[in-house]
């Protein structure tokens, strides 16, 4: 019994190493062709990535060398401020790659190819659940550590500080990739066999979760924030992110200890997560061992079960007499969109997340105060929630509008074969993603306004600009998908890393970048008063003017090269 667990042991390690070796030599493959591609996107996807970390480091080196100004507050602002942002960072990467777990373990083709192969169930699981390690890699090197080499400039810290950071920062990237793995893992066992009492717990859950939210924002009294007790009441509020008992509190803590010149406690929280890693991470293993076929079992059966095929549900009639005014045939793809995209959960559970969170961040803006400040200040605010609205907006259009025509894949003859004109496929898939991204960000701008107060006609700027934004964002995305396809792939990853995906990426934060300058400049003069009455009404037109030639340019550009593309495209 011990000699065949053993070599059991001896053969999943063995298997695992063939497995990882085979991973590097892909890894290394692509990036020779890569490197050995175009100049060009070579060229521009080097340099967005260096610019946009450049932008995170001198963002987070302002904010430290500003903190730094506040002598007795710079250690308690600091300990806030790590910890939050790891809590927030844990949060959010754990829901990832639970979402990449379960695609990698159930609809992936690689997943399915080993397991016609002599290999165990569970090697196969660690190595697909590894997979979502580079993601957490990516979340560390774009985030965390342009956060800590600001903070070890501006605060002048030992040389082990970067040294331990880093272990703390790599250590911490287990966390995630585990939780992801065990949930991915159980998902598939609860949900199809009981998916009733799920639902039905998860309401439950939701809504109690809404009514306690709910009382205790009811409960407080608005926060004036820019006075010593509003400060206070925001920090008590975010305390619980420094409870002991949180891994990211030990991230955070074991940074600034060795900021501090305190490398005793570093090294022992690093140790502490460490070892928290490795429990999770057998646990995870175990579960593997024996839950990974089931649950693959269980999955599988739940996609195969036969149903009544409705021709259209409540939802499609409803979105089909929103609809009315468009052409049947251009309704008819717009509903089909609809429909792809409710049935994917990738695509649905990740604008939920993002809106969800903007959503929260923007109906706790009156528990701030900010209605009681000047119009210089709401003017900001107002600002900072549209750029943070149209960044996030651009992230969904660049992972999930782009690589929609390629991901037609080998049925793209079918859309070809559709007795209409191509132009009016790609029309739908513009059609689809411009309304539902205004129905998104336009309500989010909206509530976030009137929490602040403002006046009507700074609302309807506002939309305005929205309303050219999501324009030219999905037609951006849209065109360019067309221009630079890849029928081969089904990863949508790899299609958004191509270079027509970077290459929309750049195009569309150049776009919102232009497109918030355009409106932010004459805001902002006139909230400081230089510019008022006539001239600030002759100035404001010929923005919004400019405003919507660049939208129509953003969109209607790409647009016809995309159609060109695509009618000179063969099957």
């Amino acid at each position: 019994m011990v000699g065949s667990c053993v070599l059991d042991s001896e053969r999943g390690t063995m298997e695992l190493a063939h497995l990882a070796r085979l991973r590097l030599r892909l890894a290394a493959r692509a990036a020779r062709t890569f490197f050995r591609g175009s100049k060009l996107r070579v060229t521009v996807m080097s340099s967005a990535a260096l610019v946009f970390w450049c932008l995170m480091f001198a963002m987070f080196l302002q904010v430290f060398l500003f903190l730094g100004r506040f002598e007795g507050l710079t250690e308690i602002l600091s300990d806030y401020l790590f910890a939050f942002f790891f809590l927030a960072l844990l949060a959010m990467m754990s829901i990832s790659n639970a979402i990449i777990c379960y695609s990698s373990f159930y609809r992936d083709e690689e997943a399915s190819f080993l397991l016609s192969l002599p290999i165990h169930a569970e090697s196969i699981f660690i190595y697909k659940g590894a997979e979502s390690i580079l993601f957490s890699a990516w979340g560390m090197g774009t985030l965390v550590m342009p956060m800590v080499l600001a903070y070890g400039i501006a605060q002048q810290v030992p040389w082990y500080f970067y040294v331990l950071s880093l272990l703390l920062a790599i250590t911490m990237m287990g966390l995630p990739m585990v939780a992801g793995a065990i949930v991915a893992l159980l998902v598939p066992l609860v949900v199809p066999r009981r998916r009733t009492l799920t639902l039905a717990l998860f309401l439950a859950v939701v809504a109690g979760v809404l009514v306690l939210w709910v009382t205790f924002m009811l409960a407080q009294r608005p926060t004036v924030l820019l006075t010593e007790a509003g400060f206070k009441q925001i920090m008590d509020r975010i305390a619980f992110c420094q409870h002991w008992a949180l891994p990211s509190y030990w991230v955070s803590e074991g940074i600034l200890a060795s900021g501090r010149a305190v490398p005793r406690r570093a090294v022992f929280l690093l140790l502490l997560l460490l070892s928290n890693v490795m429990f999770f991470a057998m646990l995870a293993c175990r579960l593997g061992k024996s839950l990974y076929l089931p649950a693959l079992a269980s999955s599988q059966m739940r996609r195969s079960e036969s149903r009544k095929i409705k021709a259209q549900s409540i939802l499609d009639r409803l979105l089909a007499a929103v609809l009315f005014f468009l052409p049947v045939n251009l309704r008819l793809l717009v509903l089909k969109d609809a429909k792809t995209f409710r049935r994917d959960p990738t695509q649905w559970s990740q604008t939920l997340l993002f809106f969800g969170l903007l959503s929260l961040y923007v109906v706790n803006l009156p528990r701030f105060g900010f209605t009681t400040l000047a119009p210089y200040w709401q003017n900001l605010v107002a600002l900072l929630n549209l750029g943070a609205t149209c960044l996030t907006l651009s992230t969904l259009t660049s992972r999930f509008i782009y690589p929609q025509l390629s991901l037609e894949g080998r049925r793209i003859w079918i859309v070809g074969m559709i007795p209409m004109r191509r132009s009016t496929v790609l029309w739908g898939k513009f059609f689809f993603a411009a309304a539902g991204s205004l129905l998104l960000s336009g309500s989010l701008i909206v509530l976030s306004d009137m929490m602040l107060g403002l006046e009507g006609w700074i609302i309807a700027m506002h939309m305005l600009v929205v309303l050219c934004v999501c324009c030219g964002l999905n037609g951006l995305a849209v065109g360019l998908g067309a221009v630079y396809p890849n029928m081969r792939s089904d990863n949508p990853s790899q299609i958004v890393g191509s270079f027509g995906g970077t290459f929309n990426l750049v195009c569309s934060i150049f776009f919102i970048l232009a497109s918030l300058l355009l409106i932010a400049i004459p805001l902002h003069l006139h909230a400081t008063g230089v510019l008022v009455g006539r001239d600030f009404h002759i100035v404001a037109t010929v923005c919004l003017c400019l405003e919507v030639v660049l939208a129509a340019v953003a969109c209607l550009v790409p647009m016809r090269a995309g159609i060109r593309a695509f009618e000179r495209m063969e099957f």
